[in-house]
This record gives structure tokens, sequence and C-alpha cells, in this order.
């Protein structure tokens, strides 16, 4: 595959010698014609030249002389010749008149007569003589296009070189990179025709770096997490393995489970939030039905529910509310939130999954009568590993961070409020674009 320059020079060179070579023609058909127009008219200004009554010349005209290529002849009103000026190339008389072409002699001429009341005067050239004068003449008229063409390609090579030296340059501080250096390019000195590349380069930079860090984000987190959980795991199976009393292996062993479930649940905390963090935002392009979504995650949910006698349920403001989005983020999204609320409210309580439909935006709500979260503590509750004090449950403190990735992605926002009246906590994620079925 040819380079850009290739590409350049080839393009450009191509078609310069195309277009000289049109020229050329051009001016040689174009020179040609005015020489020959050139020659009519001299040969007209010559019978116009001589006078209206000729004498006989006694002495006739030397074939010397460079115009001996033109014959000219004068007959008077008798029709006898009066004058030539070759006679070693006389041309009968004919009865044309002006112009007009004839052979003699296997040779073509060219023939300008005009008669007055005294006298025929004939003029005759070689066609042959005339061509050569003409190409001689056109030949040296395309002399400057020969000088053209090669100082038009020098020009074209330095102009192309020249040109490239910016994607040269982008090229050399690229190579020049290490693989860790993900800084920005200096966007100085390009042309507005490369700036798209390098802001596009430069925006490639920070997706990397962003991704980088979030992969090392994840990997601290994991080796920060599951150290305590894993260290707990061992000194738990150690304690089971020492004891000698069946009831306390019995107890070991459930707190075993216990924590071996919290690991398990922690690590696929950790995978969700890691996956959803790399979601790119092509991928977010499927239509969805917020009331069927809703339905199934309650649904999932409805086992939990009964075993701690929560009534949990779902209500919908319409079953046309579609927006766009990706289906398994937004489906880990709402479980987490009525996760939470079943986990953290009592027994007998209630849980309640709405979605609203208003004139600007479409509200996925899930709110319910448990303890709360106090306002002082609501700005932290969607860090990660940040657990409210106090709360009685079991958890990875990522369940929240993973609602804020997702709601992120879809350009969703979220508030976080009290019921009017009694306890408890609603989420409120508010989407900006649906459709209508």
């Amino acid at each position: 595959m040819r380079t850009i320059r290739q590409q350049l020079l080839i393009g450009l060179m191509s078609g310069m010698v195309v277009t000289i070579i049109a020229v050329c023609i051009g001016t040689y058909m174009k020179v040609r014609h005015e020489t020959n127009e050139l020659f009519d008219y001299q040969l007209k200004q010559i019978v116009r030249s001589f006078p209206a009554n000729m004498t006989l010349q006694q002495t006739e005209t030397a074939d010397k002389h460079p115009g001996k290529k033109i014959v000219v002849q004068v007959w008077d009103k008798y029709r006898s010749m009066v004058f030539t000026s070759n006679p070693a190339r006389n041309l009968p008389l004919y009865d044309k008149r002006g112009f007009f072409e004839v052979q003699v002699a296997e040779k073509n001429w060219r023939i300008y007569s005009e008669e007055n009341s005294q006298q025929v005067v004939q003029v005759g050239q070689l066609i042959l003589d005339r061509e050569k004068i003409e190409i001689s003449l056109a030949l040296r008229s395309l002399i400057p296009f020969l000088i053209l063409i090669p100082t038009l390609a020098l020009l074209i090579w330095i102009v192309v070189g020249r040109s490239l030296q910016p994607l040269t340059r982008l090229a050399t501080a690229l190579g020049e990179r290490s693989a860790d250096a993900l800084h920005s390019l200096d966007t100085n000195g390009y042309t507005p025709e490369m700036m798209p590349i390098v802001n596009a380069i430069n925006a490639l930079f920070f997706r990397v770096d962003s991704s980088i860090q979030l992969q090392k984000m994840f990997v601290a987190d994991a080796a920060h997490e599951l150290r305590t959980p894993l260290a707990a795991l061992k000194l738990q199976l150690q304690l089971v393995e020492r004891t000698t009393d069946e009831e306390e292996r019995k107890s070991g062993i459930k707190k075993l489970h216990e924590r071996l479930n919290r690991a398990i649940h922690l690590v696929q905390q950790l995978l969700i939030l890691a996956r959803q963090s790399d979601l790119d935002e092509q991928k977010i392009d499927q239509n969805i039905s917020l009331p069927k979504l809703a339905r199934q995650v309650v649904s999932d949910f409805s086992l939990l529910a009964e075993n701690k006698n929560i009534d949990l349920g779902v209500d919908v403001n319409g079953e046309d509310i579609v927006i766009r989005g990706n289906p398994d983020s937004l489906r880990i999204m709402l479980g987490n939130l009525v996760d939470n609320a079943i986990r953290y409210t009592p027994k007998d309580g209630c849980v309640d999954v709405s979605v609203i439909k208003e004139s600007q935006s479409v509200i996925l709500r899930v709110s319910d009568n448990g303890m709360g979260i106090p306002i002082v503590e609501r700005e932290r509750i969607f860090d990660r590993f940040y657990r409210c004090e106090g709360s009685g449950e079991s958890g990875s403190g990522l369940g929240l961070a993973i609602v804020k990735n997702v709601a992120d992605l879809h350009h969703a926002t979220i508030t976080v409020s009290e019921p009017i009246t009694g306890k408890g906590l609603i989420f409120a994620i508010s989407f900006q674009t649906f459709e209508l079925l």
C-alpha cells in the first residue's frame, strides 16, 4: 500500500503532466493554425503589393532569394506573363480566384489569385514548406512547458514534504514515548487538519489512563478488602480444626459459612463494579421497558422479602415507558437498591418499586420504611466500601457505588430523600430521555 507521500506525489505529478500535455497539444494546434493564417495573409499582401499595370520585365528574378519557395506570377489582360519571381517553378494560370490548393509535379501548392481590369496576379507556396515552418514554430513554443515540468515537479516535492512534516513530527512524538507515558500530546505547531487526529489521540490516552487507573483501583480495593475476610476465614478454620467439642464445631462451621458467604458476596460485588466501570457508552444502546424491568427485579427478590415478611410491590404509571440503556447494568442497579431496601428494613416492613413518567423525565423509585440514613452521611453512601455505623447488617459497601456508576453511565441523576411521614428512605433515579412504545 502506498504511503500518503507517494499518493500525493503520484497524484499531483500525474495531474500536472496530463494537464501540461493537454496544454501543449492545444498550444501546438493553435500555433499551427495561427501560422497558417499568417502565411495566407502574407500571400494576400504580396498579391496586393503589385501595381495595377506592369510591363514585361526583360530580366527575370534570380533564384537565390529566400523567397524562392514562393512563386509570384503576373499576367496582363491578354493572359501573357509579364512577371515571374521564380522561372524554375512557374505555375500555370488558373481560372480560380482567392485561396485554393493544386497539385503540380506531384507537389501540393497553396495558391492565392486576384484579378483586376488590367492583369491577374497569382502567388503560390509549397504546402510542405508551410508545414515545416508551422511545425518548427509550434515546437519552439513548447520549450517553456518542457522547462515547466521539472520545475513544478521540484516544487510539488518540496511542498508535499513540508506539508507532511506535522505527521512525521506526530509519529516521532509517539515513537519516543514509553508504554506508561499517557500524558497529552503538545498541540502547538500542528495544522488545523492535524488537530482532529491529535485531539483523538489525546482522548484515547485519557481513556486508556482512566482504564488503567480503574484497574489499579480495583486491584488495590480487592487486595485491601479481601485480606481481612480471607484471614478471618483461615483463623475460623483453624479454630474449627482445634476444637473437640461438637457444639463448638457446629457453631464454628456455621460462622465459617457466614464468613465464606460474605467473602463470595464481596468478590461478586468487586467483579460487578469492575465490569460496570469498563462498560463502554456504545453498549448503552438498547430499548428497555422500565415497567418490565421493575417487575423482573421484584420477582427475583420476592423470596428474600418473604423470608422477612416484607411487603415487596411494584407500581407502574403506564406500560409504554422505554429508555435507552444496557439491560444487565440497569438490572444490577435496581437489584442492589431493592436488596439494600430489604436488608435494612425490619420484619413486617414495606418496600415499593415504582416507575413514574413525567413531562421531561422518567423516575425509577425504590422506597422503604426502614431505619433510613442520617442526612450527614448521605453524601458518602456512594463511596466505595463506605458503610453506615450501627446498621446491624453485613455487607461489602459496594452496592451503592455500583448504583452510582450505572446511573452515571446512563446520564441519570440520583436523589436520596425521606418519606413525608414515618421512617425510611427513598432512592429516585431520573432518566432524562425516554421513548413511548
